[in-house]
């Protein structure tokens, strides 16, 4: 059976990472998915830590898990990463550029085959109170439940078009991709 490790909403907190850093050294998963919601979600916090959101992902994560990959040598499992609705999307960049130099597989949106499996990451979820939307999206329908807050009466910290903020679904985005695959072997990875 394949080991592998789900990890979310650890918003910044090196303590929770350095834990589970020290849990991939000892048991070796041959995958991490980390499924959003990872980086400081507050000012004070950043300030409390010394770091920019910026400075975070690479003077913290990026330098982490380089560390740990050499530590491990022939062990360093695949690690998946997905960013969460408390995660702004202006940090997408610092993200996909950490990918590119072999940190992490960033699969927003993407499908990778992982042994036998086709895994897809996805980051949006439906409508939530939470006022930040860079993350969030329309399920089916445009309906939002009590006590939630639509798409397009929110923030971005991000620009995207108008259109986009009313009418894209998670349903329109998931539906398209999956319609080759093999459902047996299809592992949807997403923020929860």
């Amino acid at each position: 059976m394949t080991t592998g490790f789900f990890v979310s909403d650890l918003h910044g907190s090196t303590g929770q990472f350095e834990m589970l850093f020290q849990v991939i050294a000892a048991e070796r998963p041959r995958a991490v998915f980390l499924g959003g919601d990872l980086l400081p979600s507050r000012l004070s916090t950043l300030r409390s830590l010394n770091f920019s959101h910026h400075d975070f992902i690479n003077q913290y994560l990026v330098e982490k898990f380089t560390r740990l990959c050499h530590k491990i040598r022939g062990a360093c499992p695949r690690i998946f990463l997905i960013l969460g609705n408390d995660d702004g999307r202006f940090e997408e960049a610092a993200i996909i550029d950490a990918a590119t130099r072999g940190v992490w597989e960033y699969i927003h949106a993407r499908k990778v085959s992982f042994g036998s499996f086709q895994v897809y990451g996805y980051s949006y979820i439906p409508p939530s109170p939470f006022l930040l939307k860079d993350w969030e999206r329309y399920d089916v329908s445009r309906y939002v439940d009590p006590g939630c807050v639509s798409p397009e009466e929110a923030r971005l910290s991000v620009s995207v078009s108008e259109h986009e903020r009313k009418h894209s679904t998670i349903k329109d985005n998931l539906d398209q991709p999956v319609r080759e695959d093999n459902p047996e072997h299809t592992v949807f990875y997403y923020n929860l």
